[in-house]
């Protein structure tokens, strides 16, 4: 019975989470200062749910959608976060080692209303993530056109990320999931969301760090695009180009 616990908590929570909260490191709130997030959504997966029976379009399809997309997240070293419907988020440059003995040190003197202060963690590799979270996003659209061609439909992939500081950990008292928050995940879900089909939409940041790729993407400005909560913001598009 411990070793099926220990398995499904293991599948819910990055392993050193599991280690620093068995240790007795809870609630688990990190200052990372640079990562990479991603949210696909398929497009028009919402009217296809009342056109096609669950079984087919859920059980089937996007199961193994999801399944080849979390096999892409082992593949490429990053950390799947959650689905969200028919959407998919992932992040890129998560330690969540780093700094630790900094918070257990300081964990005595903290309180929650200080959690903003834990030390900044997540720079090593920096410039690795976010090459790695661009080529996921084109594996992603390779094994999209897999699976439609498998049951015979017809749907595209918008993608959007962006580069930038996040807080993440564990939170609350049931149901526990490692999650990420800031404006940075409102930025990246903003790229997605005026994004095109077929096509990988970056912010400013997140192009600076992986405009050298031209052998693997095709690069567009798309100049300055209004965008929700943001306001004006230059962004980009990136085709690939395997």
């Amino acid at each position: 019975e411990y070793t099926k616990s220990e398995e499904v908590l293991l599948n819910i929570l990055p392993s050193k989470i599991v280690k620093r909260i068995k240790r007795g490191e809870f609630p688990i709130v990190d200052h990372v200062s640079s990562v990479t997030i991603l949210f696909a959504d398929l497009v028009g997966f919402t009217k296809a749910s009342a056109e096609l029976h669950p079984n087919f379009l859920v059980g089937l399809f996007l199961r193994d959608i999801f399944h080849a997309f979390d096999e892409l997240v082992g593949k490429h070293g990053l950390e799947k976060i959650k689905t969200i419907g028919d959407a998919y988020m992932v992040v890129g440059g998560l330690d969540h080692s780093d700094g630790e003995k900094t918070n257990q040190r300081r964990r005595s003197s903290m309180s929650m209303d200080h959690a903003t202060e834990l030390p900044t963690h997540g720079d090593l590799g920096d410039h690795h993530h976010p090459t790695s979270i661009m080529l996921f996003a084109s594996d992603m659209f390779h094994e999209l056109t897999r699976i439609n061609k498998k049951y015979n439909l017809n749907f595209s992939l918008r993608i959007g990320i962006h580069k930038g500081p996040v807080v993440a950990g564990v939170l609350g008292l049931k149901r526990f999931t490692y999650d990420v928050w800031g404006d940075s995940v409102n930025t990246a879900s903003r790229m997605e969301s005026n994004g095109l089909p077929n096509l990988i939409h970056l912010s400013s940041d997140m192009y600076q760090a992986v405009n050298a790729l031209t052998n693997d993407f095709e690069f567009t400005c798309c100049g300055k695009i209004q965008v929700k909560g943001k306001g004006e913001m230059t962004t980009y598009l990136a085709r690939p180009l395997r």
